[in-house]
């Protein structure tokens, strides 16, 4: 049931009103600031007139848990707590490191609880926590939407394509697109006491050790370039409205310099509320053309997948294709492929194409891949797959497991669009059928392809990355 715009109760089981506090289990809005779902539980725990405990637990058997992301989470745990800690509010970090571990942990911490908040994030793992949670905890649970400027409520089925709902969110972005007041508890939290056992404790100075100890892959390495935590994704967001924005009409389909927010990361796993990075682009001293230019990727296009994983059940498949995709697909099935790649050699960036082999090992090395390379990527897979359903599979393995942004809405989206989701028929060819093409060769000319893949080939060796 929708209790407001960005609220909505998944039972009808009662608020504990002999509890001792009120529960926000942090999941994927790992923020302070410009988050509804933190906001809500303070609201809750004022109106109660109770402490607000604030949970965040970390699986060791996640899809794809690897070094690489438990590093990047983790490297945001230290400031929450001594933020959290400034505020009044008791806050734990939980990490389960093997099957060894207690499990049930929200489910214990529920029990003297009076309502559990939770973030409403439409993909991945989390609808399926929040499922159970709902279903096997004795109180209300209420999950919050903070993922985007305009909240996922204000479209009740899936648009076609942006030109559906660009005009849509230009009606509501006005009352939207400003500064909101963050509020606080009334009632001190830290002295809450629990059970020892549902608490690690996290410094920057024990988190690799932390790490090795988990059952996770421990192939994917963390990256030695982006390294999670609010402040680290608010150091990114300075530089990138300073000295990137400016250009950015000009620079953002330009991979081999650094003309991009580089931001998706810190989206993802909600360490930036995309209203904080929209208020800083649009505050900052560059042409409205580029502003323009960046706020349609952060709200038009962000905002399109969130509103496609919300509304389509199947949005991690093939499934999820238009009709005329599924047509022209039918169509060139039997096509023959000039090259068919095993995962292991696509893994490995052991293709002929150098520019498709360069990215892939961006996205190895670095846990990103740029935007404009990105799509070349999917379509290249596409060509060089045996079936449609084996490249999908593949390019959803390969981003999830690499990619620091992987496992979220823009990346089913844009794996999709390599497929024609959010597109629209072009010429026909072998293989794509009306399906958009793309070439490397082509693609190499609008910027220096060769200076790119050097750069990628430096990326294979940290101690030389400028």
């Amino acid at each position: 049931m929708q209790i407001n715009e960005r609220v909505i109760k998944l039972n009808d089981k009662p608020i504990n009103e002999k509890g001792r506090y009120v529960l926000y289990w942090m999941q994927m809005f790992k923020r302070m600031s410009y988050n509804h779902s933190l906001i809500w539980a303070i609201r809750k725990a004022n109106e109660f007139k109770m402490p607000l405990l604030v949970y965040e637990g970390l699986k060791y058997y996640y899809p794809w848990a690897s070094d690489r992301i438990h590093t990047f989470i983790l490297e945001g745990v230290e400031e929450k707590r001594k933020e959290f800690e400034r505020l009044g509010i008791r806050y734990i970090f939980y990490l389960q490191k093997d099957e060894s571990s207690p499990k049930n942990t929200v489910a214990a911490l529920a029990k003297d609880a009076a309502l559990i908040v939770t973030d409403d994030f439409p993909c991945f793992i989390i609808p399926g926590h929040n499922r159970r949670i709902a279903e096997r905890a004795e109180i209300a649970v209420h999950a919050v939407d903070s993922n985007g400027i305009i909240p996922m409520s204000k479209f009740d089925k899936e648009e076609y394509a942006a030109y559906t709902i660009r005009p849509k969110i230009k009606k509501l972005l006005p009352d939207r697109l400003k500064p909101f007041a963050e509020e606080a508890v009334e009632k001190d939290g830290l002295g809450i006491e629990l059970d020892a056992d549902l608490e690690t404790q996290i410094t920057v100075e024990n988190i690799a050790e932390l790490v090795s100890q988990c059952d996770i892959d421990h192939s994917v390495k963390p990256s030695p370039i982006y390294r999670g935590g609010t402040a680290n994704g608010r150091r990114r967001l300075k530089k990138f409205v300073e000295e990137i924005l400016p250009d950015y009409e000009t620079t953002r389909n330009k991979p081999h310099i650094d003309g991009s927010s580089r931001l998706s990361a810190y989206l993802h796993f909600g360490f930036l509320s995309p209203l904080e990075v929209a208020l800083a682009v649009q505050e900052a001293d560059a042409s409205q053309g580029s502003k323009d230019a960046y706020l349609e990727e952060l709200i038009v296009r962000r905002e399109l997948s969130y509103n496609m994983t919300r509304h389509n059940p199947v949005y991690d498949s093939l499934e999820a294709l238009p009709a005329w995709v599924h047509k022209t697909m039918r169509e060139h099935a039997d096509d023959e492929r000039e090259v068919v790649y095993s995962l292991e050699q696509l893994e490995a960036g052991e293709t002929h194409d150098e520019l498709w082999n360069a990215a892939q090992r961006e996205m190895v090395a670095t846990g990103e891949m740029h935007n404009y390379v990105r799509m070349l990527w999917g379509k290249n897979v596409i060509a060089w797959s045996r079936t449609y359903e084996e490249a999908f599979e593949t390019l959803v393995h390969l981003n999830n497991k690499y990619c620091l942004d992987g496992r979220n809405p823009n990346s089913y989206a844009g794996i999709l669009w390599c497929f024609g989701k959010h597109d629209r028929p072009w010429m026909e060819r072998p293989v794509f059928g009306q399906i958009r093409y793309m070439t490397s060769g082509s693609t190499g000319k609008k910027f220096d392809s060769n200076k790119y893949i050097e750069r990628t080939r430096r990326l294979e060796h940290p101690s030389l990355i400028d």
